[in-house]
């Protein structure tokens, strides 16, 4: 990672950059290894974060400068810093001189120090700096003799050229404005730079843009212009530039502004009374007054002098008196500032003293119950702008009929918001019906005073009692019951008031708690708290009694159920209601069986479904049900519901051809009690590929074991008794979206699977039969159901292929299938 570093500025010091920077004095201490917190040069480079510096040893014959040159914080004082490291070293001897500027060096200082930096303070007459030191070693005794360690030599001189100080801060720009051109000027410069940037601020808050501008040397010159904006104020700061030295910035300029942008037009353009208007809009920035134009028509704004203007307009409202009556006056406005006049704006009108349309009229409600607020509203439709000043409100109640008279007395900002009356209900009885209209005035006024307007459209309201709805379990003798016991049970309902009649009525039940269930094939299901096990809506003119059964309704034995109805009634009121019953009944487990058979000429089964007791008796009240359980581990429904009979056959035309695998479901009439049973698989060892279609089939009811003169199922058959190749594919139904952003597209899933397969056989050249019933199917414009002997099977459409060559002796086929959604 790339060390973050920063080059010191005129008047840094090493805790404001630390500061700055979000850092410690300590921290930059120690990545830059400076040897006093108190030193820093201009132009220095400080590590503000990333890897340290490396300081090697220095054990040559000179000293090595690491640091040199102008204090950060001062105008004239030098620093100098060095590494030095071998031992027994006694001193430093250091040597400062300045140039003048004629080649003559004179002695600044001459001192021995014992750390390893000093600085010096250059006088004013100095234009350049040089500086040396020379480490000094101890001495020791040798044969009787004093000696040195070892001896250093004077470090390469260090220069310093007042020339290259640190630019100093120029002088506050002079700025001007020439129709939406800025300029940003500064001459007579002597700021020890190569240029200038420029900053321009809008509105005191936005750096609206930054640039750098050579100075110019033989006029000693800098300026900057842009394009502005209309309607902002603009000031201007620049400081002096070096290479990566910059000086401050200078105090900003005046704030200078262009003309002011137009105005949008009249937020409020309305008559006030049947002589004046209105006016009001939105301030322009900058701008510091306002001039309105008026005129009777609207081509007068193109060039006559049939127009007026009010001008130095200081707010953004204005009342314009003195007009006429029932004539419409067009108005336009434009800002101004002491830099000149924006465009004008858009045009706006208004007819003084216009009789205003009729209002528009709504309630809070058509159907009110007794007791409950009713508001009644209506709107000013006013045709020349000018606010409602009085409303004129007509009740008849009960055939008698009431005139009130209300003013507007609200605030100049609320005047225009929708007027509200409101009406007690608790003062009238069911039954009562209210009529209303309402009429309004504007400004405009005659010989018996304000103008109104029209009548609003008349609207009625009826008061009602609160209906209301009671829900109870019970039995079919009507009896209430809180455990049920048994199916059938009912839900029955009552309402009121009698005078309200049922539209619609809609019936629910939930469960109480979470629990684990059984469904109606047998597998396992979880129903949630509050998950709806029964809804019903009913159309209907009275609240029904509704039977609930095992056809109709899965309860589990020892749950509570919630019951909720609501009922919709004729006057557009709703009432509902809620109980609760708990199902207890006995909870008996049947192991429904079967027997199967299988049809070898066209490979289907006969299951015979049966639930006994103990005994071999079968138990009444029993529904059974049949699935085929498929290859893919899901289940196909053969038969619903049919009674425990001894004698009841169901015909499978489609059993797996490696074996038959079936699931039986008994539902116990009275408790809607669910048990199954999976047999096990009958075997069936077809070895043959089988098509099937064009097909019809049916259950039959018999105790008679003679053979049916009627086959259960016909229709067309084609087995292939030979080496069948099966090439399987599944195509999911997925799109690959791609983002920006993102390294790689977002998958999404629909419910769509595409199943395919390409089957392959050959055929001996001399089954006529199979080679026909190829050809039949061929031609077949329709589903069929394939099985082949792995136990796969299921509806689809077949594209028959084959050649024929006559020296061959097998014919090949091809068959490409894709599996289509299709019944048993």
């Amino acid at each position: 990672m790339a060390n973050v570093t920063y080059v010191v500025q005129k008047g840094d010091t090493l805790s404001k950059i630390a500061a700055a920077n979000n850092t410690t004095v300590a921290k930059l201490v120690e990545l830059n290894k400076l040897a006093n917190a108190d030193y820093i040069v201009v132009g220095q480079t400080i590590i503000i974060s990333g890897t340290a510096t490396t300081v090697k040893k220095n054990t040559s014959s000179k000293a090595k400068i690491l640091v040199f040159g102008l204090q950060s914080d001062t105008d004239r004082t030098l620093y100098a810093a060095w590494s030095w490291d071998k031992s027994n070293t006694e001193k430093y001897q250091v040597r400062w001189a300045y140039d003048t500027g004629d080649g003559v060096w004179f002695e600044g200082d001459y001192s021995d120090v014992t750390s390893k930096q000093d600085t010096y303070t250059a006088p004013e007459n100095a234009k350049i700096i040089k500086f040396t030191v020379r480490p000094v070693s101890k001495k020791r005794v040798v044969n009787k003799k004093e000696t040195s360690y070892w001896t250093a030599d004077w470090c390469t001189a260090q220069k310093y050229d007042f020339i290259n100080n640190p630019p100093t801060t120029p002088p506050v720009p002079e700025v001007t404005v020439e129709d939406f051109r800025l300029t940003a000027k500064l001459e007579n410069l002597d700021v020890n730079a190569i240029s200038i940037q420029f900053k321009v601020v809008q509105d005191d808050t936005t750096v609206y843009k930054t640039s750098d501008t050579t100075i110019k040397t033989e006029t000693k010159s800098a300026q900057y212009a842009c394009v502005i904006a209309a309607g902002h104020s603009y000031k201007v700061a620049c400081r002096s530039v070096r290479s990566t030295l910059y000086s401050d910035w200078s105090e900003f300029s005046k704030a200078v502004t262009t003309i002011p942008p137009n105005p949008t037009g009249f937020t409020i353009c309305r008559a006030k009374t049947s002589k004046s208007v209105y006016l009001e809009w939105e301030a322009v920035n900058t701008a510091t007054e306002y001039d309105i134009e008026y005129a009777t028509k609207r081509e007068y704004f193109e060039g006559s002098n049939a127009t007026t203007t009010e001008s130095g307009i200081e707010s953004t409202h204005y009342e314009l008196t003195g007009l006429e009556s029932g004539t419409e006056y067009f108005f336009r406005i434009r800002a101004v500032n002491d830099e000149g006049e924006s465009g004008w704006s858009g045009i706006s009108s208004c007819i003084i003293g216009k009789k205003p349309s009729a209002p528009t009229t709504w309630s809070s409600t058509t159907t009110a119950t007794v007791g409950d607020p009713l508001n009644l509203y209506w709107v000013h439709n006013s045709v020349d702008g000018s606010s409602q000043t009085f409303a004129q409100l007509e009740l008849t109640i009960d055939g008698k009929t009431e005139t009130k008279t209300i003013e507007n007395s609200k605030d100049e900002d609320e005047k225009d918001k929708t007027s509200v009356y409101p009406i007690a209900t608790s003062a009238y009885t069911e039954g009562t019906v209210i009529r209303w209209r309402v009429r309004t005035a504007g400004v405009l006024t005659d010989e018996n005073g304000y103008v109104y307007s029209d009548w609003s459209i008349e609207r009625v309201i009826n008061i009602y009692a609160r209906p209301t709805l009671s829900i109870n379990v019970t039995d079919r003798n009507g009896s209430v019951l809180d455990d049920v016991t048994r199916f059938p049970f009912y839900i029955t309902s009552t309402y009121g008031p009698a005078n309200q009649t049922p539209i619609g009525y809609h019936l629910s039940i939930a469960a109480y708690e979470t629990y684990e269930t059984v469904d109606d094939i047998g597998n396992i299901k979880v129903v949630t708290k509050g998950e709806e096990v029964y809804s019903k809506y009913f159309d209907v003119t009275i609240s029904p009694t509704v039977a609930l059964s095992a056809n109709n309704i899965d309860l589990a034995n020892n749950k509570v159920y919630t019951v909720k109805g609501s009922i919709t009634m004729d006057s557009g009121l709703t009432a509902t209601a809620s109980t609760w019953f708990l199902v207890s009944w006995d909870d008996v487990e049947y192991e429904p069986n079967a027997e199967i058979g299988i049809d070898r000429n066209n490979l289907s089964a006969m299951i015979r479904p049966y639930c006994e007791d103990e005994s071999g008796t079968l138990i009444p009240d029993i529904l059974l049900s049949v699935y085929r359980r498929e290859f893919d581990g899901s289940f196909t429904e053969l038969i619903k519901n049919v009674e425990n009979s001894s004698s009841l056959f169901i015909t499978d035309p489609h059993p797996a051809l490696d074996y038959a695998r079936y699931r039986i479901v008994a539902t116990h009439e009275s408790t809607g009690a669910v048990s199954y049973c999976d047999l096990a698989g009958y075997p069936i060892g077809e070895t043959a590929v089988v098509i099937q279609w064009d097909e019809e089939w049916n259950t039959f009811d018999t105790t008679n074991s003679d053979s049916l003169e009627t086959d259960t199922w016909s229709g067309s058959i084609l087995k292939l008794p030979y080496n069948v190749d099966v090439s399987d594919s599944n195509t999911s139904d997925v799109s690959m979206v791609e983002y920006i952003g993102r390294k790689r597209p977002v998958s999404y899933y629909g419910t769509q699977l595409g199943s395919t397969a390409v089957w392959t056989v050959a055929i001996d050249k001399e089954d006529k039969e199979t080679l026909y019933a190829l050809r039949r199917l061929a031609i077949w414009m329709g589903d069929v159901y394939v099985r082949e002997p792995s136990g796969s099977g299921y509806w689809a459409n077949v594209a028959v292929s084959f050649s024929q060559k006559h020296l061959d002796l097998t014919i090949p086929v091809t068959l490409n299938i894709t599996r289509v959604e299709g019944g048993v």
